[in-house]
């Protein structure tokens, strides 16, 4: 009999749910996140979309193997606890994800952080599959980061190892990032920190990016291929941080790959090349050259690596 899980990459601006079997996913859903609302508020709608997911392949009794998340955040998947969160889902240390997972379908539930999670994702079915040793991080709304060491996925005693690469202090003198450390990867080289570092530039008015109803990459992008100048000095000095945060990992974690993921793919032409020219310049690697590889699973790794972790364990 075949077997389907259910895996959600729950982020904080979408929510990725997919129907996975035999390590594809063969039907998935996209819903907007309610981050600022809180996690039991977005239960309902979670549970609704599973339910059309499984009954759009007629999963039923025992072919129905469980449910994995992946979450924004610190988590146990031991005691299958929500540790931690920084500015989304703010009631989650409250809410009883186990309890809701045997209300409603009885199925075996498993939970870890969402980086964490794509990085099992691309080590099993992605860009990562010739390497057992390799950092994973994803640039988005956030900056989230793991690393696989020999095999094995980097957890630590606290469940805080490996994951909070972008909140490794690249200035030590900067802004204050919204977990408390000054500096962060996450303060100057994420989604929610760029609209700050736009308008406090001194050419702001008279940029493009003046105009702009929203601040994201993909303004950025736009702009800076428009020849804007804050916009291309914008971009620059993301890859610059960007680079510095994967140089902090590669000493750290000591990998073979680094894999980056996350909606700034769409540059990766410009993206890829910089990042490795940085690494191979600075990264002190005496062994050979850390290889800057594109996410080739996207928004399915997290989806992929919390169905894996459900099924084996790991």
């Amino acid at each position: 009999m075949k077997k389907y899980s259910i895996g959600i990459d729950l982020g904080g601006t979408r929510v990725k749910i997919g129907l996975v079997s035999e390590g594809e996913i063969v039907a998935k859903k996209i819903i907007a996140a309610q981050s600022s609302e809180g996690l039991a508020a977005s239960l309902p709608a979670l549970e609704r979309e599973i339910n059309e997911l499984l009954k759009s392949r007629d999963v039923q009794g025992d072919s129905f193997a469980g449910i994995g998340l992946a979450f924004a955040g610190l988590v146990d998947p031991g005691s299958k606890k929500i540790l931690s969160t920084n500015k989304k889902y703010d009631d989650a240390l409250a809410v009883d994800l186990q309890g809701w997972v045997r209300q409603n379908w009885d199925r075996p539930f498993f939970i870890d952080n969402d980086a964490r999670m794509a990085a099992v994702g691309e080590w099993k079915y992605g860009a990562g599959r010739d390497t057992d040793d390799l950092v994973v991080m994803t640039i988005g709304t956030g900056i989230g980061t793991s690393a696989i060491i020999e095999g094995k996925l980097l957890r630590g005693r606290h469940f805080q190892a490996g994951c909070l690469g972008g909140h490794l202090s690249v200035q030590y003198h900067g802004r204050v990032c919204t977990c408390g450390n000054i500096g962060c990867v996450e303060a100057y080289g994420s989604t929610w920190s760029l609209a700050e570092t736009v308008r406090q530039a001194p050419d702001y008015a008279g940029s493009l990016l003046a105009a702009a109803p929203v601040i994201e990459f993909s303004t950025i992008f736009e702009a800076a291929g428009l020849g804007d100048g804050l916009a291309t000095r914008v971009f620059r000095d993301c890859l610059d941080v960007w680079s510095a945060g994967i140089i902090n990992l590669i000493h750290a974690y000591d990998p073979e790959v680094v894999v980056i993921g996350g909606g700034v793919l769409n540059r990766a032409e410009d993206i890829l090349p910089y990042i490795t020219e940085k690494v191979t310049r600075h990264a002190w690697c005496p062994w050979g050259q850390v290889q800057i590889r594109a996410s080739q699973l996207l928004s399915n790794a997290g989806i992929l690596g919390v169905v894996h972790c459900l099924q084996t364990g790991v």
